[in-house]
């Protein structure tokens, strides 16, 4: 099979690693104020006379003194944990950044990630359902924008990056300039929307079945509900191509063609016009009565 062309590539910038850290900085920074107050409370507040009498915990801190216990409670509680969790966040922003890389193809958008556990999220163009372009309020500060690409039939995951954040499943962080993935998708969901070039012959050639009479043909079969099936399969196979290539080339997961030979629901209209093309043959070739 021969590899597939690539229209745009592109990775994370490296500002986005300074933006990430600013963000956690900005939630973390507050709560360790809170904690540092909490701390001198504390350690004045056990230090005040009783009328009880002295206690062994004041008897502790006169021998080691007020300032140096603050110190020591500060640097174990507040100073080392923040350096810690900086320090994890930087080391694990490099590694994000550095395995971050996204391709725009003829058929798919094609995006790898991860920080441990590399991944590989291919989303064709057919289930894409719209764009989105963000500037954040920490984005300005660097001139950065995250495209975001909502699917059908999708749930959102969880971002390792973004302070457990839900994210779609085409979500591209750190762009300094986001028209030009966009320019480049919208050109390819076009292209893709289009009737494949000389198929419009097989389909509507005098001697075929005329278009609305293979849609009142289709919609009846479809009220017949389960006696509708297809023959995919059969025709796949006898054009020597498996599961897998007729996917990659109609542009949709693996999961759909095989959900369609088992006959557990029936094409869309321009999903028959795709496969038909791709199997050379008429698109009511495709069905069949059980």
């Amino acid at each position: 099979m021969s590899k597939e062309k690539f229209s745009y590539e592109g990775i994370v910038h490296s500002d986005y690693k300074k933006k990430v850290l600013l963000k956690i900085n900005a939630l973390l920074l507050p709560i360790l104020s809170y904690i540092t107050l909490f701390l001198v409370a504390l350690t004045f507040g056990i230090t005040e006379p009783r009328n009880r009498g002295p206690s062994d915990n004041v008897h502790f801190i006169e021998m080691i003194g007020i300032p140096d216990l603050l110190f020591w409670l500060i640097l174990y509680v507040v100073i080392i944990p923040y350096i810690v969790i900086m320090i994890i966040s930087s080391l694990s922003l490099s590694a994000y950044i550095r395995n971050f890389s996204f391709n725009v193809s003829e058929n798919n958008i094609v995006i790898y990630h991860g920080v441990f556990t590399k991944t590989k999220a291919t989303i064709p163009y057919i289930r894409i359902q719209n764009i989105n372009i963000v500037n954040g309020v920490f984005d300005r500060f660097f001139k950065l924008y995250t495209v975001k690409i909502e699917t059908a039939g999708t749930s959102g995951t969880i971002s390792p990056t973004a302070i457990l954040s839900v994210r779609p499943e085409g979500h591209i962080p750190g762009l300094k300039d986001p028209n030009i993935i966009e320019d480049k998708m919208n050109e390819m969901i076009k292209k893709h929307s289009q009737v494949t070039v000389g198929l419009e012959d097989k389909l509507f050639k005098p001697e075929d079945l005329a278009f609305d009479n293979f849609i009142s043909y289709i919609l009846s079969k479809m009220r017949e509900g389960e006696k509708l099936k297809t023959r995919i399969k059969e025709l796949r196979e006898k054009a020597k191509m498996s599961g897998i290539q007729l996917a990659e080339k109609v542009g949709v997961p693996i999961q759909t063609i095989q959900y369609l030979e088992e006959g557990r629901y029936n094409p869309s209209l321009s999903l028959a016009y795709k496969i038909a093309g791709v199997l050379n043959c008429k698109i009511e070739d495709l069905f069949q009565m059980a």
